[in-house]
């Protein structure tokens, strides 16, 4: 096991929707005893001309920014105390500059929400979302804020659901999920989805059914191969358990297992090997983190190790989908 979770980033952008980070955020750091750092990214104005008027707007478009994070960083205080801190920061665009932020202060876990709108600001924390995802080198917990009304993420985590291909580079989500585990005695459940395999004739250009043979091979091998992370992870002294289950979509199946009434959190790697064709598809975690009804944890996996992995590792029988 790597260092246990010591700083957490929170991008802000002004809105109550980017907000909703907030919750998990604090209960993570106050559980794991981390600092916590809140961002957030000023907007220079780009649709005036420079003069005075300009001048004038985004002074007080910059002064407006300091007393939003300002007030944001003394609520949270309250709770947390001296441990939170915030910064405001200017650059265009957006994602670079937050990505080369987190790049030189080296959080540990970032934790945003999939949009957000603050003030007279484009809409720019779902785009800005989707580019940490995809470049950044530390564990990505997004939030999908709900509208109006809606359940909140909670602060008490009690069962975290991992998504597995039966590769290595899915299982690099694994370290991640159980520190968070780690810090609520959360029970870790460990979730293949095994496609039904469909039967190809040679002189027909139409699938002629399915072989429930080989499927229900792929699914004992899939099932023993969770069994095995399992009583690995029980081992350590993490409370586990894995399950393979039977689906035609895979992020529709992840998703329904994810009921929020018990899962509190999903982890899944960006993207792994998954089937014989070795192919690795990233839109699986895509699809988890716009349409999970609980906090998605994503990483993805870095490093020479991860590009080794990829090229010479041999995929289980078993594996049944790519994220």
């Amino acid at each position: 096991m790597s260092r246990p979770i010591q700083s957490i980033l929170v991008p802000l952008d002004g809105s109550p929707l980017a907000e909703q980070a907030l919750p998990i955020a604090q209960a993570i750091a106050e559980r794991a005893r981390a600092k916590l750092k809140l961002i957030l990214v000023h907007q220079p104005l780009v649709l005036m001309e420079p003069g005075p008027a300009y001048a004038k707007i985004e002074l007080a478009m910059q002064k407006a920014d300091r007393e939003y994070l300002k007030s944001v960083t003394t609520r949270i205080r309250e709770r947390l105390g001296k441990s939170v801190s915030s910064a405001v920061i200017q650059g265009i665009p957006v994602a670079q500059t937050l990505a080369t932020y987190i790049r030189e202060l080296g959080p540990d876990l970032v934790v945003m929400t999939t949009h957000g709108r603050g003030g007279l600001r484009r809409a720019w924390l779902g785009s800005t979302t989707d580019r940490m995802i995809r470049t950044a080198e530390v564990p990505i917990l997004v939030v999908r804020p709900g509208e109006a009304g809606a359940a909140k993420p909670g602060e008490e985590i009690s069962e975290v659901m991992v998504a597995l291909d039966g590769s290595p580079l899915a299982e690099a989500a694994l370290e991640a999920a159980t520190q968070l585990a780690r810090l609520w005695d959360a029970e870790v459940s460990l979730v293949q989805v095994v496609r039904p395999v469909i039967l190809n004739s040679p002189h027909l250009a139409f699938p002629t059914g399915y072989s429930d043979q080989v499927t229900a091979i792929r699914r004992d091998s899939a099932q023993d191969y969770l069994t095995g992370v399992a009583e690995r992870l029980r081992e350590t002294g993490v409370r586990a358990s894995g399950t393979a289950v039977m689906g035609g979509t895979v992020p529709e199946t992840l998703i329904s297992l994810a009921d929020p009434r018990r899962v509190s959190l999903m982890v899944t790697a960006t993207h792994g090997l998954g089937g014989l064709k070795r192919m690795v598809i990233g839109s699986v975690a895509d699809k988890l983190v716009r349409g999970a009804n609980v906090p998605t944890l994503v990483v993805r996996p870095v490093g020479r190790r991860a590009r080794r992995n990829s090229e010479e590792t041999n995929v289980p029988v078993g594996a049944g989908a790519s994220f």
